[in-house]
């Protein structure tokens, strides 16, 4: 890492694993000089199927640990973490906090007169975040739900076969009644979607991460700091050079 005096901004990523090196690496492909410390929290992953209660306090341990990287902002790049803490945590920390959207309203807009399908963890699908989206977009009735708890395990885990094998099960009932349009409500999806249009190729897919990035570089005015990015990974519960990290610097580096 560069010396701390001459990164202009410092900003840490956090996730309950792999899912969130998929925004980190949108991040990294703009020329910002930000410097990214990235912290996903595997020791005590999948986050999304827990209860609230927990997620919460578990994220409120990972913020606390970017806090003593003396970051400037936080991205919660887990949608399962910003449900269930985006709201305490701004209200709570000294520095900017950010968090996921589900792709919902421009997936609606894309779609007019159909239904869209949100694949999420149940923490994501059960909290009042979402709910209020929903309401906001009285798009109640054309949300169809996929429970994908199981799917960001493998992913962690680098078992993109047995995703497979899951993602056939999941998307079975939106594929017989013809739904296109597939919400990914977890950034984990994202380094599933090649999967995704094998399994099913006539879906269109969605995802917050460039409305995230897009959002976080305004109001941050990263345009100020032109430059290369840099970035260092931290993963809970895991020993530096172990597969973990070797898997994480893989999917940064994949294409879409």
């Amino acid at each position: 890492m560069e010396n701390e005096d001459a990164i202009p901004i410092k900003i840490g990523v956090m996730d309950s694993g792999m899912g969130g090196l998929s925004v980190l690496r949108t991040l990294l492909s703009l020329p910002y000089r930000a410097h990214y410390v990235y912290y996903g929290d595997l020791g005590n992953a999948p986050y999304g199927e827990r209860s609230t209660e927990e997620v919460l306090a578990l994220t409120k341990n990972v913020c606390s640990e970017l806090l003593s990287q003396k970051v400037n902002a936080i991205l919660l790049a887990c949608n399962t973490a910003t449900s269930a803490a985006a709201s305490e945590l701004r209200a709570e920390l000294p520095v900017p906090v950010f968090g996921m959207e589900p792709a919902i309203k421009p997936a609606l807009s894309a779609h007019p007169n159909e239904r869209i399908a949100l694949l999420a963890t149940s923490v994501t699908h059960r909290e009042e975040k979402l709910r209020n989206l929903k309401l906001s977009l009285s798009a109640e009735e054309r949300i169809v739900h996929l429970n994908c708890d199981g799917l960001a395990t493998l992913v962690d885990l680098g078992r993109f076969k047995e995703a497979e094998i899951l993602l056939r099960k999941i998307l079975r009932p939106v594929q017989s009644e013809g739904i296109r349009g597939l919400v990914l409500g977890c950034t984990h999806y994202v380094f599933l979607k090649r999967l995704l249009l094998s399994v099913y190729p006539e879906a269109i897919l969605h995802d917050g991460n460039e409305g995230t990035t897009k959002h976080l570089i305004r109001s941050l005015q990263l345009e100020r700091f032109p430059g290369t990015p840099g970035f260092e990974l931290f993963f809970s519960g895991r020993e530096k050079g172990s597969d973990a990290y070797l898997l994480g610097k893989r999917l940064l580096h994949e294409n879409e």
